[in-house]
């Protein structure tokens, strides 16, 4: 049953939520090598495909979870956020400094989730 779906289940790993990945495939790995620790084949890949739909619709729901996102005025990296922005999207890591107060800490995780990161991982700061 479940040979003809190999390829089905790998490309639906690149869909998952980013933490499950790594365990999911090497799931898919010990399936594909017969090492299914005492359960029938078939059952280990209904189970494999069962956890890999779980992660996406986890990551659908951290998707469908992001809040509505505003930026105070009065704070001076409110004032910046289009050099935050790109500065986080060219590079990998960004320092940012400024006086305490000014939002670094409140505002960046804010700007990260604007642009879309966060929903499939976390954000570090």
């Amino acid at each position: 049953m479940f040979s003809n779906n190999w390829n089905t289940l790998a490309d639906k790993l690149g869909e998952c939520y980013q933490p499950d990945k790594y365990r999911l495939r090497r799931r898919l790995r010990r399936l594909e090598r017969r090492e299914c620790e005492g359960q029938s084949a078939d059952d280990a890949y209904v189970k494999l495909a069962d956890a890999i739909d779980a992660s996406i619709a986890k990551l659908a729901l951290r998707r469908r979870a992001v809040p509505a996102v505003t930026f105070p005025e009065s704070l001076p990296v409110s004032q910046r956020i289009d050099d935050i922005r790109k500065a986080i999207e060219d590079h990998q890591v960004v320092v940012i400094a400024g006086e305490t107060g000014s939002g670094k800490t409140t505002q960046l995780p804010k700007f990260c989730l604007q642009m879309g990161r966060g929903i499939n991982g976390q954000i570090a700061h």
